[in-house]
């Protein structure tokens, strides 16, 4: 199985020690956060040190907290792009690929749509200029159906992905899919996908840990067991005792045969 999970579910600890932690629980390797190197300061070439002595396999989600590629705001807009453009250098000063971005949102819930597919554009256009300059790959993740938020559907992310086919591909969350929609559907519609980030969730609650919401197993297991691109467990833990990430652990480990069972 290929599977890794976001630095953000051991947030207490600096990334050179989650990646530590990765190989100490077997798994391939970690999705890092931007937010999370730069919290502790943590020296790009250290985390590439860390990756070659354990050899991890380092995934990169870009800076997305108060940011917005499609701002009406010009300020915001050309902010958030310099922030991703961070982000797609401190992933080639680390060694990762695969760099997930969000795409924005609407300024207002009644904006016309048309316009923020512009600015995305616009944005989109820069971010790729800089994923070639540095030979990396992007990410364009399918959002949560929620307010403001517009790239939600397999048709949205082909419009704004596809210009940009293959430097730009898909991060499909399995927790950003409404428990009443048909998920594998959904899922076979997509364009070009590079990525998975799983979770559990409830109607209220997204990103919880494996088992504790209310996807059900048979779908976890079937994302899970998808072996041709990295497959990322997602969640947020600011504790030291690491229970998110121990109760992910878990569920992979007591469904261990069912894992196998869906492979086969």
């Amino acid at each position: 199985m290929n599977i890794r999970f976001a630095s953000t579910l051991a947030w207490a600890f600096p990334v050179e020690e989650v990646i530590r932690l990765a190989k100490e629980l077997k798994f391939v390797g970690v999705e890092v956060w931007a937010e999370h190197v730069w919290k502790y300061e943590s020296m790009p070439k250290r985390i590439r040190q860390v990756k070659e002595e354990t050899n991890m396999q380092l995934t990169m989600h870009a800076a997305s907290w108060d940011l917005n590629l499609s701002s009406l705001n010009n300020g915001i807009r050309k902010q958030s792009v310099h922030e991703i453009i961070r982000s797609i250098e401190l992933a080639s000063q680390i060694g990762a690929d695969n760099i997930t971005f969000h795409p924005g949102k609407l300024t207002l819930a009644d904006s016309d749509v048309s316009v923020h597919e512009e600015l995305l554009f616009e944005s989109m256009e820069e971010l790729d200029r800089k994923a070639r300059q540095e030979g990396l790959t992007l990410s364009l993740e399918m959002m949560e159906w929620k307010a403001k938020e517009f790239i939600i559907k397999p048709a949205a992310v082909k419009k704004m992905m596809a210009p940009f086919f293959p430097q730009i591909q898909t991060t499909f969350d399995v927790a950003h899919i409404p428990l009443h929609a048909d998920i594998f559907s959904i899922w076979n519609e997509m364009p070009e996908v590079n990525k998975i980030h799983i979770s559990d969730a409830t109607k209220e609650i997204l990103h919880l840990p494996l088992g504790d919401g209310d996807i059900g197993e048979e779908t976890l297991n079937k994302f899970l067991t998808i072996e041709n691109i990295p497959v990322i467990i997602e969640g947020f833990d600011a504790s030291k005792d690491l229970m998110m990430l121990k109760k992910n652990v878990l569920y992979i480990k007591q469904n261990g045969n069912r894992l196998k069972e869906v492979v086969r």
